[in-house]
């Protein structure tokens, strides 16, 4: 374990809030506020790791540019483990 991992659990462990707040950026303008077009999710599960992928279709709300941004979330076997991970198709397989 890294000196920053366990400066992390130390900060969990008495309490503190870690985060960050994710922004979308307009690749033209660089504005932040956008409409979201569509959004689209898949689901699955790799080595009883539960990966989440994310597509948004956003319009920036200052220039019209369209763009799409891909967010992926892993969650670890390890954590959260009320989640049948069993019910997710295999990752990769369901396409």
């Amino acid at each position: 374990m890294s000196n920053r991992e366990l400066s992390l659990a130390n900060a969990i462990a008495h309490g503190e809030e870690i985060g960050y707040s994710i922004f979308f950026r307009c690749e033209n303008c660089g504005y932040r506020l956008f409409h979201i077009i569509e959004v689209s999710e898949k689901k699955g599960n790799r080595s009883q790791d539960m990966i989440i992928e994310r597509t948004f279709y956003l319009k920036c709300t200052r220039c019209g540019s369209e763009e799409a941004t891909r967010v992926m979330t892993i969650v670890p076997s390890w954590s959260a483990p009320c989640i049948d991970r069993d019910k997710l198709p295999l990752w990769g397989e369901s396409e």
